[in-house]
């Protein structure tokens, strides 16, 4: 090969892993009504934006919008309003996968998300933290309702 063709190869490659690294910011935005989980709560998950401000902006407006974000248990009224007016960023991750875990019977209190290296390993804690909140009684229902992976994580 040519040295100019090596050069352009590179030159491509740089580009292509700059483009990749340049959408890799992620953020979950969480908002919990005051009377606890059961009673309203709301969050978002967001990923391969161009930079953590990003990340945060786009999913704390997810968490603050839509009934898509509702826990088991939650209708949109007040007290979902008051988890949506709560909501906020609660962490940021870059080139990692976040997941989030609800009960799929109303009424009940579990709630959990997690970022992790890979979607197993997010999916697996988003389940610990949920079965930490939801009760004996219902420890195992817990289903992932959401998963996204950012940038290069899978």
């Amino acid at each position: 090969m040519s040295r100019g063709i090596i050069v352009s190869l590179l030159a491509l490659a740089a580009i292509l892993v700059a483009n990749d690294r340049a959408c890799s910011a992620g953020a979950v935005a969480e908002g919990i009504s005051p009377r606890g989980v059961i009673h309203g709560y709301a969050y978002a998950i967001n990923g391969n934006s161009p930079n953590a401000e990003a990340a945060g902006a786009a999913a704390l407006a997810a968490c603050k919008k839509g009934p898509e974000q509702l826990a088991s248990g939650t209708r949109p009224d007040a007290s979902f309003a008051k988890a949506q007016a709560r909501c906020a960023v609660v962490s940021t991750f870059s080139n990692k996968c976040a997941a989030a875990a609800l009960d799929p019977k109303d009424g009940t209190p579990g709630a959990g998300w997690a970022i992790g290296d890979t979607q197993k390993q997010a999916d697996d804690e988003a389940l610990a933290r949920w079965r930490s909140t939801a009760g004996a009684d219902r420890r195992d229902f817990c289903k992932i309702i959401t998963q996204k992976c950012d940038g290069t994580a899978k």
